[in-house]
């Protein structure tokens, strides 16, 4: 069984296809059964990550590929088992690669920046790597918020991203969210009524479910289970609660003890991808505009918090979604 990809045709004429994480942490990983389905179909794809690893010191424990050195560099699998990382899934995901696949594969990582640098750091990657193609990929949905609602999420370094590849010139700009319903600070009334303006411009490429019986779902979770399951490794929330509502758990399902407290509501929801225009979804950000000049994360924020609030006193409410 394929995944089901409703963006086949956006991709007909594709060579070189970059998948990267939005949000940062482990948002690449959500991209992986679209990474295996388009592998089977004979594409060429590479991996990418905007990365809350340490950049400026990956190499002192770790072998890497280096463009712009602690600002984008690529894990590769030398990661060595002596070494204990209480942070480093682009470098584990790649060692998996190496060790289950045996495969080569380079998880490039864009440093934690503002917009106007992350946007060189992607133009430098594209000429490397001689993209045509990008699938921005989000664990979560609220890469979706364009700036007025309450219950935005994390929204900054997904709008990142999104500005950073806004005025990239490549043919093909595609959002794909997964995991709706696994932020448990996401207003989903607002996220659905993204949608919908979305929809009425034509920017929705349709929707796609992860089920248990794909491949490219069985290596996805194995990938996600070796990195989580590294001494000391932090484990990401969005992709166990993906994991869990694939496998068929429901209602407060948890998949590792050490998350008991958190009260969550896990459903087939979760396991739904939603593809979207990228260039659309970044055109009605209105954070994009506050945070296009900035160059550092610092900067962004403080733009971010400038214009949330003076937007909070007409602010879109939350609204318990009747059904």
């Amino acid at each position: 069984m394929q995944l089901n990809l409703p963006i086949n045709h956006l991709l007909e004429n594709s060579e070189n296809i970059l998948i990267a994480g939005a949000g940062g942490g482990f948002d690449v990983f959500c991209g992986l059964p679209i990474y295996f389905t388009l592998r089977d179909m004979g594409k060429n794809v590479h991996l990418a990550n905007y990365s809350f690893s340490p950049l400026e010191i990956v190499s002192y424990y770790s072998e890497v590929d280096v463009l712009r050195d602690g600002l984008l560099v690529g894990a590769k699998a030398g990661v060595p088992y002596k070494f204990n990382h209480g942070y480093f899934p682009e470098g584990y995901l790649s060692r998996w690669f190496k060790e289950v696949r045996k495969e080569d594969v380079t998880i490039w990582m864009f440093a934690k920046v503002g917009p106007s640098l992350l946007n060189e750091f992607y133009q430098q990657l594209v000429e490397h790597l001689k993209i045509d193609t990008l699938i921005l990929i989000d664990g979560g949905v609220d890469s979706l918020m364009i700036g007025d609602e309450v219950g935005a999420g994390t929204l900054l370094e997904d709008t990142i991203s999104l500005t950073a590849t806004f005025e990239l010139d490549i043919p093909t700009k595609i959002l794909a969210c997964i995991g709706f319903g696994s932020e448990l600070e996401v207003s989903h009334h607002n996220v659905l009524a993204n949608m919908s303006a979305l929809i009425v411009d034509g920017a929705f490429y349709g929707s796609c479910a992860l089920t248990k019986e794909m491949p490219a779902y069985a290596q996805y979770e194995a990938a996600c289970r070796y990195v989580w399951e590294q001494p000391s490794h932090y484990k990401s929330q969005i992709n166990m609660r993906i994991v869990s509502a694939t496998l068929g758990a429901f209602g407060n399902h948890h998949m590792y003890h050490d998350y008991l407290p958190l009260e969550v509501y896990v459903s087939p929801l979760m396991s739904l991808y939603w593809f979207f225009d990228a260039e659309a979804v970044a055109r009605r950000s209105m954070l994009r505009k506050a945070i296009e000049g900035t160059a550092t994360i610092q900067e962004a924020h403080a733009q971010t918090i400038k214009l949330r609030a003076l937007l909070m006193s007409k602010a879109r409410q939350n609204k318990t979604l009747p059904y």
